[in-house]
């Protein structure tokens, strides 16, 4: 598996981001011969992507972007740091355990979960803290 993590912020966390991704892979089995790729980045940066590809222009904590099957691509996630701080400090939430559920949420969906009922959300949001806690839990990190 070919992760590749983009750090536009120098934040501190991309290596957890890249090793998260690949316990990730793990737990879904992914084929060793795909390509993910993850950005990290702000506000500015991630309003632009989501006005291009969402026609929303606002900044948002994630975006995820399919694959190309035929070239071995999984997807594209991109973060924006700027706005993971904010959700985190306004939810009263530990920044890293925070950015983690985020990368999980973007994951999730390049897997195609969605969240367009409350039954999915549910379940997107149970998969999410499940796959968080036990990343945690294998770096000896209580959650």
């Amino acid at each position: 598996m070919s992760i590749t993590v983009i750090n536009r912020k120098n934040l501190p966390h991309s290596k957890t981001v890249e090793n998260f991704v690949a316990f990730l892979t793990e737990q879904f089995d992914i084929d060793e011969d795909k390509e993910i790729n993850v950005l990290l980045t702000d506000d500015q940066e991630i309003k632009l992507l989501n006005k291009q590809f969402k026609q929303k222009d606002s900044p948002t904590n994630v975006l995820s972007f399919y694959g190309y099957d035929d070239n071995g691509i999984l997807g594209d996630i991109a973060i924006s740091i700027e706005t993971v701080e904010k959700e985190a400090k306004e939810q009263a939430r530990d920044f890293l355990s925070y950015l983690l559920f985020i990368v999980a949420h973007g994951f999730l969906h390049l897997l195609g979960y969605t969240h367009e009922t409350m039954e999915k959300f549910e379940e997107m949001m149970t998969v999410q803290n499940k796959l968080v806690k036990e990343y945690l839990n294998s770096k000896g990190v209580k959650p």
